[in-house]
């Protein structure tokens, strides 16, 4: 019987609706695969997404991406630590013939929320 997914990767993020959480996690698939699932605060899941790569690392870096572009376009209000962006990797469309990710993050201190 194989494994159950396990979540590997967790972010909390503030948006105008409320809170949202990012869960990565592993499959259980014979090929690189990594899931994201964004839940909001009813424990409804918003979107999610099975991301397939050729070895595990591509596969993680696809769905973070992945999830990343789908926060941009459709969460675009979605915050962590109050930096006021999502700070995950997001789709370079500016990039031809290869693909491309980047990541924004305001320069300067950033306060940790505590333990």
């Amino acid at each position: 019987m194989p494994a159950e997914p396990r979540i590997v990767a967790t972010r909390i993020f503030e948006t105008d609706t409320g809170g949202l959480t990012l869960h990565i996690s592993d499959t259980t698939t014979d090929i690189p695969t990594f899931r994201y699932d964004l839940v909001d605060e009813t424990g409804a899941v918003t979107d999610s997404m099975e991301v397939y790569g050729e070895d595990s690392v591509q596969a993680l870096l696809f769905a973070i991406t992945a999830a990343g572009d789908y926060l941009q376009r459709f969460v675009p209000s979605a915050s962590f630590v109050g930096l006021g962006t999502h700070g995950l990797l997001t789709t370079d469309l500016s990039a031809a013939d290869q693909w491309r990710a980047h990541v924004v993050l305001p320069a300067g201190e950033v306060d940790l929320p505590p333990d």
